[in-house]
């Protein structure tokens, strides 16, 4: 067997292309842990809230999700808790120092607005309960501060070892570009789409209303 390839983990945020990114390595081969580590016959769990209860243990911090070639949407949210998994990046690379760190961009304010429709607005609220925060307003303010600091902080880190970060700009950049950048894993443009993409569709009504409902109502974990 050959050596494996090093890990990629995703330094940008959820919301900026992550179920596609995760697609393009999974259809080259790659196992890609997306938001939650699936666990057949037990509750999954999101890989946010595994990286954060290993750091508070001390274990490494992708101990039981090492099995994984490519992560991606590291978020943790309930009415209670919120952990960006991806500002883990540091002690990430610490236990696995061969990690490359993909930084995945778009417009800062258009990903404000997406994350604020996500769920129909049950994902806002959700952080709004768990950051204590009283209004949308503050809730933004938040989130453009955590997107530019999350910058600043993975440059910053990553400035005497470019070649473990790579960044993709969705707005900007061909997949071409991303793929050159990571010859070893095999990606293919022709698997590459907007996955979960939800601007301009529109759905008849009736199935919005369903949508909404159980966006609101679907039981999530507690912690």
């Amino acid at each position: 067997m050959g050596t494996p390839l090093p890990r990629v983990v995703l330094v940008g945020f959820n919301k900026c292309g992550t179920r596609s990114l995760a697609l393009l390595f999974q259809r080259a081969g790659h196992r890609a842990l997306h938001h939650k580590h699936r666990r057949p016959l037990r509750r999954s769990q999101t890989a946010a809230r595994i990286i954060r209860d290993n750091l508070r243990a001390g274990r490494k911090a992708l101990a039981g999700i090492e099995d994984y070639t490519f992560y991606c949407d590291l978020i943790h949210v309930t009415p209670t808790e919120y952990f960006e998994g991806n500002t883990a990046f540091t002690w990430i690379l610490r236990d696995y120092p061969g990690t490359i760190l993909l930084l995945n961009l778009r417009d800062r304010e258009a990903w404000i607005t997406s994350r604020l429709r996500h769920g129909h607005g049950e994902f806002a609220r959700r952080s709004m309960a768990a950051l204590g925060l009283v209004d949308e307003a503050a809730l933004v303010a938040r989130w453009r501060a955590d997107w530019d600091a999350q910058l600043d902080a993975v440059r910053g880190h990553m400035a005497d070892r470019p070649g473990q970060l790579v960044e993709f700009d969705l707005d900007r950049d061909p997949v071409e570009r991303l793929v050159a950048a990571l010859p070893d894993y095999g990606l293919d443009p022709a698997d590459w789409g907007d996955t979960g993409r939800s601007r301009g569709r529109h759905l008849p009504t009736p199935l919005v209303w369903v949508k909404r409902a159980w966006a609101h109502a679907r039981p999530r974990a507690s912690r």
